[in-house]
């Protein structure tokens, strides 16, 4: 076993070489050790089956023992919380639980719609909604517990939903909710669902999911979201260690590959790409108990996707699709190549290959190493003739005030919405604490403020009412084609296991397998 392999096993009590992968991108790493994964398929060979999913979702799949576990929102205010268990081999529905949502959003590309993907282990599954609502699900498909985190700590002030996904200890689930209102990073008993400990964070728009890390005898949490990252105590939610001066980080998750941890970070609006690319860091644990800086990336930055590593290599994905391979331990860029399209689903790593599934329904097979070589591109759909949503109807109603971000899982709706300029300025001046209709640095969220640079036409260190207006302008023509850019078919997430991918997109699940067809039913 590799030490990648075991430094998962020991984490969430299970081996990374056995068929199984357990949460959002496999807790953390997006890798498995799989034998027989498929190299090439078509939308004619290859696909051992499809499912028409319930209503809506952007979750990725997760499997355990045979089966593949699956959520959605069913409802034209995502009224109903799915979770599905699937048989894997064949694609039949072995069960489906429903449980009614604490709260709603219009169900529509510009909210969140099952964004947070599942956890499973050998006792049962444990799918949180962003309409607040927790649920374990034993392997049978019974209810063990439930409970609503609106209800009991008050409604998320998230415009677009929240999408992070929970990450999971032996005993515990630990979930990051953070939103416009108070927010906190809380930890659950796997066993009855009672909190543990919750941790107040710093209130911002963030779908970037967590991740458990070992630290010696201690197991830890790490957040990277907001401006910053923080690792926390996994026990008592205790913060050990905070770095700040990040920016763009609210939609990537941090990647750890047993030795060294890499943030993502993607190119917020009004900022520049230098700056942006100096979030996405590569941290190295020192004495102390914390991590230092060992590089800084010059051009390489994320924007959906997460970073992966494979052997010597780290790879990030922007928004249109350029990949960048650079040096794990120097940060030197080996390469910058693109993709057939962009990724809103972070990579698969599986021995000297990396899966790029695009938004588009088209994979790019990349050989791992520090030179570029293409093993195979293939599709999901024709592109002349996508597949559509056979049930589903999404909202026909106006997207949510703001429009800053779309939610995410893996990728979420990643649209946003479109908005006025006026209705910018308003959400801007939100920020305005002394009133006088402009906005200094101080008074910008500290993920915001290179917006200054941006928009200070006049060079007075001050954003008047004009700037703050010329601002939403730029805004909006940015976001004027995301309602048609964040309609299915879009891939949203992916699971492997021994010899298959589970692809998920809003509506449909896909099996791409080496096995014959009538293998694979069996």
């Amino acid at each position: 076993m590799t030490a990648l392999a075991m430094y998962l096993a020991m984490i969430f009590g299970t081996d990374v070489d056995s068929p199984s992968w357990v949460s959002f991108r496999n807790g953390g790493s997006s890798t498995i050790n799989a034998a027989d994964l498929p190299l090439t398929w078509s939308p004619t060979e290859g696909i051992a089956w499809q499912r028409e999913l319930p209503g809506y979702g952007q979750s990725s799949p997760v499997t355990w023992g045979g089966r593949v576990y699956v959520t959605a929102v069913v409802g034209p205010q995502k009224e109903t919380c799915v979770l599905l268990a699937i048989n894997a081999n064949n694609g039949e529905v072995l069960w489906r639980v429903e449980s009614p949502a604490s709260s709603g959003a219009p169900s529509n590309y510009a909210v969140a719609r099952a964004a947070p993907t599942p956890v499973v282990d050998d006792r049962a599954v444990y799918a949180f909604f962003e309409g607040g609502d927790v649920l374990a699900v034993s392997h049978d498909g019974h209810i063990l517990w439930k409970r609503s985190l609106v209800r009991d700590y008050g409604e998320f002030d998230n415009h677009h939903g929240l999408g992070a996904s929970p990450v999971q200890t032996a005993e515990s689930l630990v979930l990051n909710i953070q939103h416009d209102g108070p927010s906190y990073l809380i930890s659950l008993d796997k066993r009855t669902g009672e909190t543990k400990w919750r941790t107040p964070r710093k209130s911002c728009k963030s779908w970037s999911s967590p991740i458990v890390l070992s630290q010696g005898e201690r197991t830890v949490v790490v957040v990277s979201a907001g401006g910053s990252v923080e690792m926390h105590d996994a026990s008592t939610g205790e913060e050990l260690w905070t770095m700040g001066g990040i920016s763009g980080n609210n939609i990537p998750s941090p990647t750890y590959d047993g030795e060294l941890l890499f943030l993502g970070a993607s190119l917020s609006d009004f900022e520049s790409t230098t700056n942006a690319a100096r979030s996405n860091v590569c941290l190295k644990p020192n004495t102390a108990g914390g991590f230092d800086v060992l590089w800084r990336a010059k051009r390489a930055m994320c924007d959906y996707a997460s970073p992966v590593v494979a052997g010597n290599c780290v790879y990030y994905v922007n928004r249109v699709g350029v990949l960048y391979c650079l040096d794990r331990v120097t940060g030197s860029e080996h390469y910058a190549q693109r993709l057939p399209g962009p990724c809103w689903a972070t990579p698969i790593v599986a021995h000297d290959r990396i899966y790029f599934f695009g938004k588009n329904g088209v994979t790019a097979v990349v050989r791992s190493g520090a030179q570029w070589k293409q093993l195979a591109v293939n599709r999901l759909w024709e592109e002349s003739s996508p597949p559509v949503p056979e049930t589903y109807v999404e909202t026909v109603s106006g997207p949510p005030a703001g429009g800053e971000r779309p939610a995410g899982s893996d990728a979420s709706s990643r649209g946003g919405a479109s908005q006025s300029p006026s209705g910018f300025a308003e959400r801007m001046l939100r920020n305005d604490a002394n009133g006088d209709g402009k906005l200094v640095v101080e008074e910008l969220p500290e993920e915001s403020r290179n917006w200054l640079t941006f928009g200070d036409k006049n060079g007075d260190s001050v954003l008047d009412g004009d700037e703050i207006r010329a601002m939403g302008e730029e805004f909006r023509k940015r976001r004027e084609n995301s309602r048609m850019l964040s309609r299915d078919p879009i891939v949203y997430g992916v699971a492997a296991t021994d010899n298959a991918f589970y692809v998920r997109t809003g509506t449909r699940l896909y099996c791409i397998t080496n096995l014959k067809t009538d293998e694979a039913t069996k």
